[in-house]
């Protein structure tokens, strides 16, 4: 039982390093995705609300800057694991996956919904270390049931372009 066990942790390590291995990386560089990286690794559905806070504080400071596509698949596999065991967080967080694809051309919710599905299976085909399992668990999930926040991201998205 010690050996599954010991199977199992590594796996799940392995499955961790590599779903934040961009996160990690940009760490050497960024101290705020250095913390973000470092409070994931001991966040879950226990996590406190003051350290869950903390977290998202972090997180919101790491401003990556790329084009729409990398921006995406950077921030992808964290907003979908935090939002696993924290979804209250929805509102501050659904526009790191919104935003980009709106910039896109997606404007329409169950576009939105189908091509954040699909954006997972092709980068799991990629990577099949790419989400955690937490992360492929919300986006098949809970993600669907999202239409109105979805929906509400997309026209906070409009409004912005139209000022």
């Amino acid at each position: 039982m010690k050996l599954f066990n010991w199977f199992k942790t590594k796996e799940v390590n392995m499955e961790f390093e590599e779903a934040f291995s961009d996160l990690k990386r940009m760490g050497n560089l960024v101290p705020s995705a250095k913390r973000t990286f470092e409070l994931l690794k001991e966040f879950n559905s226990e996590t406190t609300d003051l350290e869950s806070d903390n977290l998202i504080a972090e997180f919101h400071k790491i401003q990556y800057a790329s084009n729409t596509n990398s921006y995406f698949y950077f921030y992808f596999p964290i907003v979908s694991h935090i939002l696993y065991y924290k979804p209250i967080y929805e509102n501050e967080l659904l526009r790191y996956l919104i935003g980009p694809n709106f910039a896109n051309g997606t404007s329409e919710t169950d576009e939105m919904i189908e091509m954040i599905f699909g954006a997972m299976k092709y980068k799991l085909n990629e990577n099949q270390y790419y989400l955690t399992t937490q992360g492929k668990n919300w986006v098949e999930n809970e993600l669907p049931k999202l239409q109105k926040e979805v929906k509400r991201e997309i026209d906070v998205c409009w409004k912005e372009l139209n000022e």
